[in-house]
């Protein structure tokens, strides 16, 4: 339940990167994140696919269970 949890508040915060301005550096096109707001949601991507991970591993197990 709480790796569940963790994905939807994990697509919730990376919503806020496409909605915040100053995410995207304006002279160097989409990829290109700011230093402070968009480095710091940037983690989330990282923190979404752990618990997609445990999310799975937890399924995983309770179907051998």
């Amino acid at each position: 339940m709480g790796s569940i949890g963790a994905i939807i508040m994990g697509f919730i915060t990376l919503n806020f990167l496409l909605t915040t301005p100053g995410v995207w550096q304006p002279n160097y096109g989409f990829p290109f994140l700011s230093a402070v707001p968009g480095q710091f949601l940037a983690k989330d991507l990282l923190l979404l696919g752990a618990a997609l991970w445990t999310a799975g591993e937890a399924l995983r197990a309770a179907n051998r269970g």
